[in-house]
């Protein structure tokens, strides 16, 4: 891979991770919104069991959320480190350079198609 394309792929990195942190804080938002604060009732109880059914769904659709922008963040992360080492774009599993094809969808990628598809 040639260094005009390595920090072309860091571009897209860095780019990606700016996405998802506003993405983050916005889930955190919205996760801060759910509750009776929300709904701008002040008594702690419900008195109906659709209520609390429906927070607690968006509690843990926000928790869901939260937890695959932290795992897609960590992943980027990574990804960054393998740049700055100069090893990114190459397979942690066989060592042959990933398909450009595919860093472009997913420029995260740790493993080849093949080695993917093994696992």
């Amino acid at each position: 891979m040639t260094k005009k394309e390595m920090r072309q792929y860091e571009k897209a990195l860095l780019e990606e991770k700016q996405r998802l942190l506003r993405q983050a804080s916005i889930t955190t938002e919205l996760g801060n919104e759910s509750g009776p604060d929300a709904t701008g009732d002040l008594s702690v109880h419900r008195t109906h069991v659709a209520d609390q059914g429906t927070e607690s769904y968006e509690r843990e659709r926000a928790f869901m959320l939260k937890s695959v922008e932290a795992k897609s963040l960590r992943e980027i992360d990574e990804a960054l480190k393998r740049v700055a080492a100069g090893t990114y774009g190459d397979c942690e599993s066989c060592g042959k350079p990933i398909a450009k094809g595919r860093l472009e969808v997913v420029p995260h990628a740790r493993l080849c198609v093949k080695c993917a598809a093994k696992r």
